[in-house]
């Protein structure tokens, strides 16, 4: 497929941002912690701040020809609950559009057995967001998929457990979320800018 044109988030792009001076506190494969000094718009003297450091990472809308989302229900073990979610993954490569729409149709795939409608369908970029900004600088990109075919069933990876997947119209989503039935910060996040584009 033709890679879209979309902006990548570039750090410290905003003028008076300056990270003077750090040390890892903390590191492994999926996560750091490190110990930043910030020099900032507002303030000229050093700003401590501890950062946790996290993979980029992609979220994806994925819709059927009859509008309806597909939702994922997973296990995520730090707050011992399954949610139902939008498909979403850790970005494993450099961050550039072809990593990330890569990682995108891997995640459709893998945890909602969907792909891409081979005539029609499309990967619409939505921007990004940052899942919690005050203490790490963890990015997360944005897509709609439309339309999607189910190819297969979810095949997640060793470290991850779906028990379900769910077809749900825009109007059963949206009572998902006023009922507090979805409480996870992506797909809070990826329907506010669906319903914010005037998308269903």
């Amino acid at each position: 497929m033709q890679i879209p044109d979309f902006d990548l988030y570039t750090p410290g792009a905003e003028a008076g941002w300056c990270k003077t001076r750090s040390e890892m506190a903390f590191e492994n494969p999926h996560v750091s912690v490190e110990r930043a000094h910030y020099t900032t718009p507002n303030r000229r003297d050093d700003v401590p701040w501890m950062v946790v450091q996290r993979k980029a990472a992609v979220a994806i809308a994925p819709m059927l020809e009859d509008g309806r989302f597909v939702m994922v229900h997973q296990e995520r073990l730090p707050v011992m609950q399954t949610m139902w979610e939008f498909p979403a993954g850790q970005i494993d490569t450099a961050v550039t559009r072809e990593s990330i729409i890569h990682t995108a149709l891997n995640e459709l795939r893998e945890e909602c057995g969907c792909a891409l409608d081979n005539e029609h369908g499309r990967l619409e970029p939505l921007g990004w967001y940052f899942p919690s900004q005050g203490f790490t600088d963890e990015i997360v990109y944005l897509f709609t998929a439309k339309p999607v075919c189910v190819v297969s069933r979810p095949e997640p990876d060793g470290s991850e457990h779906i028990s379900d997947v769910r077809f749900v119209s825009a109007g059963e989503l949206r009572g998902m979320i006023a009922a507090n039935a979805i409480t996870n910060a992506l797909t809070l996040a990826l329907y506010a800018r669906i319903a914010a584009q005037g998308l269903p």
